[in-house]
């Protein structure tokens, strides 16, 4: 059973993403007048006129390079590393206002992705779209645990600062809520393992049920 004794009125805080080497960063800039803000920001259309799907837009992002900044057309270099989309819209925001007056900026990461693999009916990875999931909503994603899953010793991979953390996390505690694990962030990997109880019960049911089924076949060929 997963969350044993969660107390009543537990409050979790809901972090924000915070940008890293390698994603890729959606600039949306507008004003009262677009066609002075048209130059900072690629319009993600395709030939026809519409608007492109999540992976197309990727085309259009801003990568945030070795260095940890995006390069914006006309601005120059912008930090992004370690901000969150919040502090980087007001940052562009400010250097901005040399150009355009009374400048709107939306940030977003396009690549925010988070995977999931081992004893879950649907293992995979799953884009994430307002750059916020928890734990327990990636495994309701994936379908839930399969019945030999381990709940107690649940891996989850961890990419920072281009340093690859493991961490063991025991999901029938509701205490890993309040870890900074609960939350996940861009391109964590989750592996559920297999509860070696679980198979060692179902090994043990297959072998003795493929050693009756040799005894009854040797009864039978007697009993001719």
């Amino acid at each position: 059973m997963l969350f044993n004794n969660i107390p009543e009125n537990l409050e979790i805080k809901v972090p924000e993403a915070v940008i890293t080497h390698g994603d890729i960063i959606d600039v949306r800039i507008s004003s009262l007048n677009n066609l002075s803000t048209s130059i900072f920001s690629p319009i993600a259309m395709d030939k026809i006129g519409t608007i492109r799907n999540a992976e197309a837009r990727k085309l259009d992002g801003y990568l945030v390079d070795s260095t940890g900044n995006i390069d914006i057309p006309y601005i120059g270099k912008v930090k992004a590393i370690g901000l969150t989309c919040n502090t980087l819209s007001e940052s562009i925001k400010i250097k901005l206002k040399e150009y355009v007056k009374n400048p709107s900026v939306r940030t977003k990461i396009l690549n925010f992705r988070v995977s999931i693999l081992g004893e879950v009916a649907s293992p995979g990875t799953f884009n994430v779209i307002d750059q916020n999931i928890s734990f327990t909503e990636l495994i309701s994603r994936a379908g839930d645990f399969n019945k030999n899953a381990d709940p107690t010793k649940v891996m989850i991979i961890r990419n920072s600062n281009n340093k690859i953390h493991t961490r063991y996390l025991d999901l029938t505690s509701y205490e890993f809520m309040n870890s900074e694990y609960y939350f996940l962030k861009q391109n964590d990997k989750v592996y559920v393992r297999p509860d070696n109880a679980s198979l060692a019960f179902d090994f043990g049911i297959l072998r003795n049920a493929g050693t009756l089924s040799l005894l009854t076949s040797i009864i039978i060929l007697i009993s001719r």
